[in-house]
C-alpha cells in the first residue's frame, strides 16, 4: 500500500507541475529539472511539502518548489515558475523584466547582470544589499515569452550561490522553451 500511495502523490506532483505550463494558456514551458541534481532529488521524493502550487489567479499560476530547506514555506533556495497572461504593459518577456528590475530596486538596492537574451528571452542575475528580512538577495532570472503566454524561472536563494550550482541552474534555464 505504501508504494501506490508514493506514486499517486508523485503523480499529483508532476500533474500539478505539468498544469503550472497550461494555466487557460495554449502554450507550455518546459525544461530539463535532470540538469540541477538537488532538484531532481526533491521532485523525485515524496515531501508535498517542498511545493506550493498557487492556481488561484489563471492568469498568474505560482509553482514554488524549495530545493534547499525545511518545506515550500521555510526555504534557503528555491525554484519559482510563473506562467502569466501577456497584459497591460507586460507584453514581452522583456517587459517582464523591466517590471522584475524595478520592483527590486524598490525592495533594495540591486544590481542586474544580463547573461543572455534572444527574441523570446532574457536571462539575468540579481544581486541585492539591504533588502528587508526574507527577501533572497540573489536571484537568477529566465523571462520567456511568446504572443500568448508568459513564463518566468526564478532561482531564489536566501544565504550563497555556488559556482557549480550556478551553472546547473543556469544550464537548467537554457534548456527552457516553450512549446
Amino acid at each position: 500500500m505504501g508504494v501506490i500511495v508514493h506514486w499517486v502523490r508523485k503523480l499529483a506532483l508532476f500533474t500539478g507541475l505539468a498544469l503550472i505550463a497550461t494555466p487557460a494558456l495554449a502554450d507550455k514551458l518546459t525544461f530539463d529539472h535532470r540538469l540541477v541534481p538537488a532538484l531532481k532529488a526533491v521532485l523525485d521524493g515524496s515531501d508535498a511539502g517542498m511545493v506550493d502550487y498557487n492556481s488561484s489567479n489563471p492568469k498568474n499560476v505560482v509553482d514554488l518548489i524549495a530545493v534547499r530547506g525545511k518545506s515550500a514555506k521555510d526555504w534557503t533556495e528555491a525554484l519559482v515558475v510563473i506562467a502569466r497572461t501577456p497584459q497591460g504593459k507586460v507584453l514581452t518577456a522583456a517587459d517582464w523584466v523591466g517590471e522584475l528590475q524595478r520592483d527590486a530596486q524598490a525592495k533594495c538596492v540591486s544590481t542586474f547582470t544580463e547573461i543572455a537574451r534572444d527574441e523570446m528571452s532574457v536571462t539575468y542575475e540579481r544581486r541585492s544589499a539591504g533588502c528587508p528580512s526574507g527577501y533572497p538577495p540573489i536571484a537568477l532570472y529566465r523571462a520567456v515569452g511568446s504572443k500568448r503566454s508568459l513564463f518566468l524561472l526564478a532561482v531564489l536563494v536566501k544565504d550563497d550561490m555556488g559556482e557549480i550550482e550556478r551553472g546547473q541552474w543556469l544550464a537548467l534555464m537554457s534548456s527552457a522553451h516553450i512549446e
